[in-house]
């Protein structure tokens, strides 16, 4: 390819570009194409120059005055790319007001604005330039599977800034976690990531800052529960499906049906219980307020469990609250087999 030449323009100051093209092809006398080929244009740059479309160049300015027997006119030499500075200059004023000034934080903001709007566009290019765009998702009116979800939460999950996660046990829990699988999709419209790991854990990961951002809103906290004291949200004791449902929650997660046994009088008997375990004070404490608050007979230690205890009261809370986690319904269903 051959190498583009860059001619020095002449600037009329007067701007009498065309009237010394007029009076100079006159005084030649001679064709315009015998005039363009002294130039070396063709003959519609002639034409242009001659309207004052372009600058002519400088050298067929002096050849054209010397030709026409014409003493140069006051003209000034435009460098080469002269124009560059001018059209950065034009350029810089559309962007500005298209983007705002790069220089000042409302500027920056509103370019930002506008990569986002472009990345949301095409999320694949986003993620090629190492752009995170969040999830679009549903947000959940308050309701009994929200209230359930937050005791899961409360119970057995925990948040980061970036994610959610509820970790279950894969052997005892595997049928629980398609629960809980479904709920996350159910409420926010969102598929979460299942991850089995070592020591027979399953982990349920919901990458959403968006999420997380209305996790907190209902009452939730980044970090460690224990060292953050979690309590329940107190928008749940304001409906009595709310309180059942996040115990229902806690319950299924940290909680469970367990048998005891005892002998009395040289009589073995088993015996069955329920008990809520943690080690959050608060939580606790709210915990032994849901069991009262739907009629169950409940005892918290204050330290780590609150205890429902004998076959009517485990009957009346599997009523009156029940289980999404069917370990708990064959606990119950064995120990009523054994008691036959």
């Amino acid at each position: 390819m051959a190498e583009q030449i860059i001619k020095n323009k002449a600037y009329f100051r007067d701007n009498g570009q065309a009237d010394f093209l007029k009076k100079s092809i006159s005084r030649i006398g001679k064709s315009l194409g015998y005039v363009a080929k002294l130039c070396n244009v063709d003959k519609r740059t002639l034409y242009d120059w001659r309207r004052g479309e372009y600058q002519m160049d400088y050298d067929a300015a002096v050849m054209l005055a010397k030709a026409a027997n014409l003493s140069c006119p006051a003209i000034d030499i435009l460098p080469r790319y002269w124009y560059v500075k001018n059209g950065a200059r034009i350029g810089a004023i559309k962007r500005n007001k298209l983007y705002g000034n790069p220089g000042t934080e409302e500027g920056r903001r509103k370019g930002g604005l506008v990569t986002i709007a472009k990345f949301k566009k095409n999320v694949y290019s986003a993620r090629r330039s190492g752009f995170k765009i969040r999830k679009k998702i549903k947000y959940p009116k308050k309701s009994e599977l929200l209230a359930e979800f937050i005791g899961i939460m409360l119970g057995d999950g925990n948040l980061n800034v970036n994610q959610a996660k509820i970790t279950l046990n894969s052997k005892t829990d595997r049928e629980y976690s398609r629960f809980v699988y479904k709920s996350v999709v159910k409420l926010f419209d969102l598929q979460p990531s299942l991850k089995y790991r070592a020591k027979n854990t399953i982990e349920i990961l919901i990458y959403s800052r968006n999420i997380v951002d209305f996790l907190i809103e209902c009452g939730l906290k980044i970090g460690n529960k224990i060292v953050n004291q979690v309590d329940v949200p107190i928008w749940i004791f304001k409906k009595d499906n709310f309180i059942k449902g996040c115990l229902r929650g806690l319950v299924d997660t940290d909680g469970g049906i367990y048998f005891h046994q005892h002998t009395t009088k040289g009589i073995e008997y088993k015996n069955i219980g329920l008990c809520f375990t943690n080690h959050s004070l608060p939580l606790l404490n709210s915990a032994e307020q849901m069991f009262l608050s739907v009629g169950i007979k409940a005892k918290s230690d204050k330290k780590r469990h609150v205890s429902v205890y004998g076959l009517d009261s485990i009957n009346k809370y599997m009523l009156e609250v029940g289980t999404s986690n069917l370990k708990n319904k064959n606990k119950i269903l064995l120990y009523k087999r054994s008691e036959i």
